[in-house]
């Protein structure tokens, strides 16, 4: 494996993929953490499973042949089926962290997190005024939303991605804006977002605010679909 790959890595599974790993529960979470982080940095499905079956001759009691069909290569077959095949440092990592105070892409995380959270894709007064033009009382809500998720990733310093739950949204609403919103409305209100190209759900159903299931966010590039001197945009009944 090029070293640069090597060094794109979590150190967590860096550390795995040159010492090997213990058989068990340490075995199952890195052989997964393997296939996604090797995903992540582009490498292809005979890629992952030569590196897995590299990892698994310098771990405790290697898989014999009959069984790394079974508990590795399938296992990339499964993963890449997946919508989304992710591992993060917290939940199954934390147990095999060398430390954040040392650990180089804690460090570079944090770095790209402040980074990515900077400055906006779009300007925020011309999304309040397209969507209560557009969508009226409703637009506003949609607006309550956008600033919750910012709020969020400004707080959390969570970079371009923004795990969060519609509770979580809810409460972040509630405390910073006193207006009490129920879920299917804020589910509703965040779809029509995604219809106008402001919001993405990147991915679903992970661990976010309030440790809760949550979708991961990202704003996207947006302008008003209007010029300024007109100002001619459609309302939605």
């Amino acid at each position: 494996m090029a070293k640069q790959d090597l060094d794109a890595l979590r150190d967590c599974v860096k550390n795995a993929i040159e010492k090997g790993s213990k058989r068990g529960c340490e075995f199952k979470t890195m052989s997964y953490a393997i296939i996604a982080e090797l995903k992540r940095i582009g490498y292809s499905s005979p890629e992952i499973k030569d590196m897995l079956l590299e990892w698994n001759a310098r771990c405790e009691r290697p898989l014999l042949p009959n069984e790394q069909r079974r508990q590795l290569l399938d296992f990339v077959d499964w993963a890449e089926k997946q919508e989304n095949c992710y591992i993060g440092c917290s939940g199954r990592l934390e147990e095999y962290c060398i430390g954040q105070e040392t650990c180089t892409f804690h460090k570079r995380k944090l770095y790209s997190n402040r980074k990515a959270t900077e400055q906006l894709p779009f300007d925020f007064d011309e999304v309040r005024k397209f969507l209560e033009i557009r969508y009226r009382a409703e637009g506003y809500l949609m607006f309550l939303i956008l600033k919750a998720i910012r709020r969020i990733q400004l707080e959390k310093a969570t970079g371009e991605m923004v795990f969060i739950g519609l509770r979580g949204i809810q409460s972040v609403i509630r405390d910073t804006d006193g207006h009490i919103i129920d879920l299917m409305t804020i589910s509703r209100r965040i779809q029509d977002l995604v219809s106008e190209g402001m919001l993405e759900i990147a991915i679903k159903g992970k661990k976010g605010f309030l440790s809760k299931q949550a979708n991961g966010y990202r704003f996207l590039a947006w302008t008003p679909p209007y010029t300024t001197q007109n100002n001619s945009i459609g309302n939605k009944s």
